[in-house]
């Protein structure tokens, strides 16, 4: 995950100017790589933050998120620039948060595309003004049932991209839902480690009811696919593909 905080450092006008956002760029990229995604949501309020984010990182996306709230002369431009650069975007309007309003808008105006999130069990309706939009529907931000915020993601978005779908299509039939979220689960977790040691699969599997034979087919898979390798050491698997792009390329 990135925040759009760690730019600080960065001269705004240098980083500005030294973003590729271009479609064409975003077409150059390896049809291998998992995309980077921007999130526009609520921070604070009703609505769940941290387990919302906790569940997207379940998912081997790039997600960048921004909290509109940062008081910067800078923060529009910002926006702009992370939105265009995003191979897509995922707005919650569950609470239809005026900042999340803007962000929709600038997608909309920019022409970049975009995904709706709405949590039936925080929002009173759909605006009027978007009802005619696809929108991903869910009731809870954790957990692996039909109707929570991950399988509702991943049904709509995750398998159109190659090494996900071809993960999918080489589990067997039991259970394979489950094991396509742990699949992807293992992937984010080596986006962001390292290594994936045998506790960090315990952790992964939390909730999911996977047993050990189950656990074991996924990683095999994982590792025929040449995504991941040392899937029996005792030091823990790595990852042996580089799957995620860095979304900029400053200058």
């Amino acid at each position: 995950m990135e925040h759009i905080t760690n730019l600080t450092s960065i001269p705004f006008e240098v980083w500005l100017n030294s973003v590729d956002y271009s479609k064409e760029a975003k077409m150059s990229r390896a049809p291998y790589k998992l995309p980077s995604v921007f999130v526009g949501c609520p921070y604070g309020g009703k609505f769940p933050f941290n387990s919302f984010k906790n569940s997207l990182d379940r998912i081997p996306f790039r997600w960048y998120y921004a909290d509109t709230h940062l008081a910067t002369r800078h923060l529009l431009g910002i926006l702009t620039s992370y939105i265009k650069s995003a191979d897509f975007c995922i707005f919650d309007i569950s609470l239809w948060n005026p900042n999340v309003s803007l962000e929709i808008g600038l997608a909309e105006g920019l022409g970049v595309d975009y995904y709706i999130l709405l949590n039936d069990s925080l929002s009173k309706g759909v605006p009027a003004d978007i009802q005619g939009l696809q929108r991903i529907q869910y009731k809870n931000t954790l957990g692996f049932e039909n109707e929570d915020l991950i399988p509702s993601i991943l049904r709509r978005l995750a398998k159109d991209f190659t090494h996900p779908r071809n993960i999918f299509d080489s589990l067997s039939a039991d259970n394979r839902d489950r094991k396509f979220y742990f699949a992807l689960a293992v992937l984010a977790h080596l986006r962001d480690n390292k290594r994936l040691t045998h506790g960090d699969i315990t952790r992964i599997c939390r909730g999911t009811y996977l047993r050990r034979d189950a656990q074991t087919e996924v990683l095999e898979i994982l590792e025929r696919h040449g995504l991941i390798g040392s899937i029996n050491s005792v030091n823990g698997a790595v990852l042996d593909k580089n799957l995620f792009p860095e979304l900029f390329r400053i200058q």
